[in-house]
């Protein structure tokens, strides 16, 4: 596959996933310093997702908690539940950006693993990029803080 197959195979991946779900992994700094901003709800820019990062350990760890659907709950390829599907994975602080973390997103629909950043901008919106090989190669999301409430099944409130 070229480089510009991949970087549509990217961008195609990302607008659909986007619509989805997420899981995250991120190495967290010790406890005497500031939490990092990007833990909390976020959801996606489309309004179909809700995340929850939080601390695991030594990482910052997430899952998809809140979908928006209507019938049945959104599955991945093979039939599981896409709530609490782990897709962002191995985030580790920047070392260079220490507001930045590297790491792994998978895609549910292919098992395909994207390198990623994430961060929290100036506006308070988390920043995702996917991309493959370098950052040129990939597209970022805005994904914004969750205020609403999550129902059984993670059904989003309306």
């Amino acid at each position: 596959m070229h480089i510009a197959q991949k970087a549509t195979c990217v961008s195609l991946f990302f607008s659909v996933m986007i619509g989805g779900t997420a899981a995250v992994h991120a190495q967290v700094p010790p406890a005497t310093t500031a939490p990092p901003a990007v833990l909390g709800q976020w959801i996606t820019r489309n309004h179909k997702g809700v995340f929850e990062i939080t601390r695991c350990g030594d990482h910052l760890c997430g899952k998809l908690v809140g979908l928006n659907y209507s019938d049945e709950i959104p599955r991945d390829q093979t039939g599981r539940s896409e709530c609490g599907l782990p897709m962002l994975q191995d985030f580790v602080r920047d070392s260079d950006q220490p507001n930045r973390w590297n790491g792994s997103i998978l895609d549910p629909n292919t098992n395909h693993v994207y390198q990623a950043r994430m961060w929290v901008n100036q506006s308070g919106q988390l920043k995702l990029r996917g991309y493959l090989g370098i950052p040129m190669f990939g597209q970022t999301q805005t994904w914004f803080p969750y205020k609403g409430h999550i129902g059984p099944d993670c059904k989003m409130s309306t």
